[in-house]
């Protein structure tokens, strides 16, 4: 992130830039893309959304407590996608700053979007900064997104409120930035072998891991700017030289698709300078159709990386034993669970279980507005309505042919949309809006739901034909709080978050007891942020690598039975005998000084007395 003087000077050269092109500070000009022209620019960008969408929509997950949103925009500044909930985004739409405007410095000054464009570098504008006095309110952040060739491929921007202003935002949307980045060149490396380098010995604390791909002759074709660092050149220097170029061994072994995994190799110094030691790592191997799986990232700590779900609970491998029965035959099945229980990962299961071909595609049903859901679900012809694109659209019964289709929320579902699903259930054809032709499709139907759909059905909102037509075979999926397998997936998240940052993370004893304790009403969606949450603020803001009770951030109001005493008091017993009663010892895991833990042994009696105990001291002494 830029130090503050050299900020200063970045906004007063966008300033000058936004008087010399005349911007007005009163009266801003707005440029907004109509109907075909913005599809054409989203378009563009289709696979980076496709390949990065999980990454951008976590991040929205953690900043949308705070009223925040995610904008995209492409290399001319036209906004072509947005993650936002009201009240902001209802704000931010007053000023335009909306999918389909144009956030250029020659149109509306001094703004985050605009300026990184052309200072090609993380930007972040507060409040009165924005040349536009419209734009006061807000508080914007944002990176430029690089291609794994080097070229500029979009900039990713977090906007809010003024008054949620924190420095700590810039931060997270850079790694976000650098998370994409590494995401895209591990997926478009083809045919290709894609290497990691780490110092010998050491751990990586940047954001993401240094990643670059290389050919079948060890020609470079792809790396992150962590890695054109680290070899001392920019991304496009990089690409077309032969890796043996910046090391004195040479790397056949490491490149041999029967060699080692792992080689240390020395780089070589044009200067008298040390010589350093660089750990290559194979993360993937894509140069033989026996090797078209990616290999897991290596955690710091050497490890692999766990499976991305664990379950070690009966109750869940109950659900998932079944899951793999149902799976081999056509029935359709409705997934009960609470919001963010991992209704999705059961549905995933079905799907890898059954065998199909076809692709497993989701809907959810919540969150698309009414009129958009049935030319969602069976597509249209072309000129079948108002705004609709000129050339068709394909709906997701046709898409995914031969495959699975989740309708997540089912029970969100219209009535009138409801009528139209049933009959292309019984009749497995499916006619697009405002066409005249049936088309066989040959789909698996997953639906799910947090909602009581009997009680729906005695209320006349959802139809009882289509929901026993949904549940020839009914999963429910326990929530968090009732299993008992809490503490791996704790540890699961947070190997999770040290993989994203390179670095090793832990929870000292008072955190994890938080964490073990709380209520967890958003279930493992809710666990996974505040962990990433408190991963991301112990190591770009603290500079540190063990997460306290302090970063622990839990909504308030939330059921947290750590905060009784009777559990402080347990936490410290068991720690004290962990420890045979060594103040320093026992202070550092619980992550709080030798005074406060002094204090709450004193607080109370039987844990005065078990650490005289142990000690082998009066209790008075």
């Amino acid at each position: 992130m830029l130090a503050r003087d050299d900020r200063s000077e970045l906004i007063h050269r966008s300033r000058t830039r936004s008087l010399q092109s005349g911007v007005d500070q009163h009266r801003a000009v707005n440029d907004i893309l109509k109907g075909g022209e913005l599809v054409d620019r989203q378009k563009e960008l289709k696979k980076f959304f496709k390949v990065t969408d999980d990454i951008l929509n976590q991040l929205f997950l953690q900043l949308r407590k705070s009223d925040f949103m995610i904008l995209v925009s492409d290399l001319d500044g036209y906004i072509v996608n947005t993650w936002g909930e009201p009240p902001f985004s209802e704000r931010a739409k007053n000023v335009w700053l909306d999918t389909g405007a144009n956030w250029t410095e020659g149109i509306k000054g001094t703004n985050a979007i605009g300026t990184a464009l052309i200072e090609k570098q993380p930007v972040s504008v507060v409040g009165n900064e924005h040349f536009c006095r419209e734009n006061h309110f807000l508080t914007c952040y944002a990176a430029p997104l690089y291609a794994p060739t080097g070229e500029l491929l979009c900039i990713l921007d977090v906007s809010g409120d003024v008054a949620h202003h924190h420095p700590h935002t810039m931060g997270m949307v850079i790694a976000a930035s650098q998370a994409c980045q590494a995401r895209l060149l591990l997926h478009h490396a083809e045919n290709e072998l894609t290497l990691t380098l780490s110092e010998n010995h050491t751990l990586i604390r940047e954001h993401q891991q240094p990643l670059l791909s290389v050919d079948e002759n060890g020609i470079i074709t792809k790396l992150n700017s962590h890695a054109a660092h680290i070899l001392g050149a920019t991304i496009r220097d990089c690409v077309g030289q032969p890796l043996n170029k910046w090391f004195r061994e040479e790397t056949k072994e490491i490149l041999s698709p029967e060699g080692t995994s792992t080689k240390t190799v020395t780089m070589k110094s044009e200067k008298n300078e040390k010589y350093r030691e660089w750990k290559v790592q194979t993360i993937s191997d894509r140069r033989k159709k026996m090797y078209r799986a990616l290999l897991k990232p290596v955690r710091a700590n050497g490890h692999s990386a766990p499976e991305n779900r664990i379950a070690d609970c009966p109750r869940v491998k109950k659900v998932l034993d079944a899951a793999n029965a149902i799976a081999q035959t056509d029935a359709t099945v409705l997934i009960l669970g609470e919001t963010g229980s991992g209704k999705d990962w059961i549905a995933q299961t079905i799907h890898r279980a059954s065998g199909r071909k076809g692709p497993f595609l989701a809907v959810n049903c919540g969150a698309l507005p009414d009129h958009l859901i049935e030319s969602e679900l069976f597509g249209y012809e072309k000129g079948a309505f108002t705004g609709a694109n000129r050339e068709g659209k394909t709906g997701k019964f046709e898409a995914a042919d031969g495959g699975t289709l989740f309708l997540d929320e089912i029970g969100e579902l219209p009535l009138s949309s409801q009528t139209v699903l049933l009959r292309v259930l019984e009749e497995k054809l499916v006619t697009r809006i405002g066409g005249h032709h049936p088309r066989s499709v040959d789909v698996r139907i997953v639906a799910a739901t947090n909602r009581d759909l009997s009680t729906e059905i005695q209320k006349g909102t959802f139809r009882s034909d289509l929901y026993y037509r949904l549940c020839e075979f009914e999963l429910k999926i326990p929530p968090l709080r009732e299993r008992k397998d809490l503490k791996k997936l704790i540890d699961h998240f947070l190997g999770q978050s040290a993989d994203e940052l390179g670095s090793e993370m832990t929870l000292d004893e008072w955190a994890l007891q938080k964490l073990l304790h709380y209520h967890w009403p958003g279930n493992i969606r809710e666990l996974k942020q505040v962990i990433r949450q408190s991963c991301y603020q112990t190591f770009f803001v603290n500079h540190s690598q063990r997460i306290t009770i302090d970063e622990i951030r839990l909504p308030q109001g939330g059921k947290n039975e750590y905060l009784l005493e009777s559990q402080e008091e347990k936490t410290i017993e068991r720690v004290l005998e962990k420890t045979k009663g060594n103040i320093s010892e026992a202070s550092r895991l619980l992550g709080i000084s030798r005074t406060t833990l002094y204090r709450k042994i004193n607080q109370y009696g039987n844990l005065k007395e078990l650490r005289s105990r142990l000690k082998g001291v009066h209790p008075c002494s």
